[in-house]
């Protein structure tokens, strides 16, 4: 059988651009063997009753927030990253202090790890194997009785069933699948690490992040200071949570309020705007910065990054219609600073008054912050949890912020603007 490799579609001879994901390319070859289906009843679902998981806290609070409360047992995760970023370091660093845990290693040498344990002072309570066969990872867990499994990578890792060929996509398939059978039967959590391509996504098919529970990315920002742990893929919590780290010598360094550390270059100039988002659970203070410059080029560029750019369509072509202002001649860049994702339509406010600001060269005052989703007729629109996003910026030092009429209203010691549209917003700022 052929199974294409991005989004496993299976077909009896090679083609040379998949139906299913239009790629091309990437069919490769596969044994099928036939197995005897299990013999399986249906259940009512009203008789099931609903699970509670039971979590495993790994010494860092900061990543079992991300994962909606800790590690739950029997599950798989899945870190990617690029690398040299870390992933090596953060996964000795969750290693629990009271569980048993089996540490995998496929890539390095017993001396490397323990040399590294040691530097970043993660502890060496842990057993240790350092083998690429499967098979002697499934012998330890059968002795040891582990808690937690981590591997290190499961790229590295292959199994007999497999042919012994590591990272094609058939071997990976079937380590991922034989991880995820070990977890679920044996109630063990596993922690994988995985490569990523030069492309940003995961070394091999696709249908492995179907398969986890949990897939995280472990990226740096572009200052290269500083790492960004967040969600694509969480069965057991929501995806909008993230944690930022330090690095340092000793390890990586969780930073505690990444508002704060975001805020404190805050540039007042003019295209510097702070907005207020929700990631996750929590608010989020962050500075959104434009740039604006006559174009060049038959057709203006616009380039953004960490922000949707649909959304910045939407509110250029708005200022356009009620202001007059002519960006159509102008490129436009827009980047969200650190490195943060804001993808909610409450940073629609900050986006057009990050592009007014670089367009008319007027800096908009530091102690200002704003929050609406913009209409397409101007008109502001209320966002969720409005107190919560207020609250921090107030403990921040903010002393206005902008928001829509519509919605809830909220005391504050901070001057807050209910605004009806974009045109009443900006009589309000300048």
């Amino acid at each position: 059988m052929f199974v294409c490799k991005e989004c496993g579609y299976k077909s009896q001879q090679r083609l040379g651009q998949c139906p299913y994901c239009g790629k091309w390319g990437t069919f490769i070859e596969e044994k099928i063997s036939s197995r005897a289906a299990e013999s399986r009843e249906s259940v009512k679902i009203s008789s099931l009753k609903p699970e509670e998981f039971f979590r495993i806290h790994s010494r860092i609070a900061e990543f079992d927030q991300l994962l909606g409360g800790g590690i739950v047992k029997g599950s798989v995760i899945l870190i990617a990253g690029n690398p040299g970023i870390g992933k090596s370091t953060l996964l000795l660093q969750l290693v629990p202090e009271r569980e048993k845990v089996l540490y995998v290693t496929g890539e390095e040498s017993p001396s490397q790890v323990a040399q590294r344990a040691r530097r970043i002072k993660a502890g060496e309570h842990f057993y240790l194997l350092s083998s690429r066969k499967l098979e002697n990872a499934e012998n330890e867990i059968e002795r040891i009785s582990p808690s937690i499994v981590i591997i290190d990578s499961v790229q590295s890792v292959v199994a007999d069933a497999s042919g012994g060929f590591s990272v094609s996509p058939a071997a990976l398939r079937a380590v991922t699948s034989r991880i995820t059978e070990l977890a679920k039967t044996k109630n063990i959590s596993f922690i994988l690490s995985g490569h990523v391509t030069k492309e940003g996504v995961l070394q091999g098919p696709k249908i492995i992040e179907h398969i986890v529970d949990v897939v995280l990315y472990f990226e740096e920002s572009p200052s290269k200071k500083h790492r960004i742990l967040y969600s694509t893929k969480n069965r057991f919590g929501n995806t909008q949570e993230f944690v930022l780290f330090t690095i340092s010598a000793a390890g990586l360094n969780v930073v505690d309020d990444p508002s704060k550390f975001f805020l404190s270059s805050f540039a007042n100039v003019p295209g510097s705007v702070a907005v207020s988002a929700f990631q996750g659970s929590s608010p989020f203070i962050g500075e959104i910065q434009s740039l604006i410059n006559r174009t060049s080029f038959q057709f203006p560029r616009r380039q953004v990054i960490g922000l949707d750019l649909n959304r910045v369509y939407l509110a250029s072509a708005i200022i356009e219609r009620i202001f007059g202002f002519k960006l159509y001649l102008f490129d436009i860049y827009l980047n969200v600073a650190g490195g943060i994702r804001i993808t909610e339509p409450a940073a629609d406010l900050a986006i057009a008054f990050s592009i007014l600001s670089s367009y008319k060269k007027a800096p908009i005052d530091r102690r200002c912050a704003f929050a609406a989703e913009i209409g397409l007729g101007g008109e502001l629109r209320g966002v969720s949890d409005l107190a919560g996003r207020v609250r921090k910026a107030e403990k921040l030092g903010f002393e206005k912020f902008f928001t829509a009429t519509a919605g809830e209203k909220v005391k504050s010691k901070m001057k807050i603007f209910y605004c009806r549209n974009l045109k009443d917003c900006f009589d309000a700022v300048w």
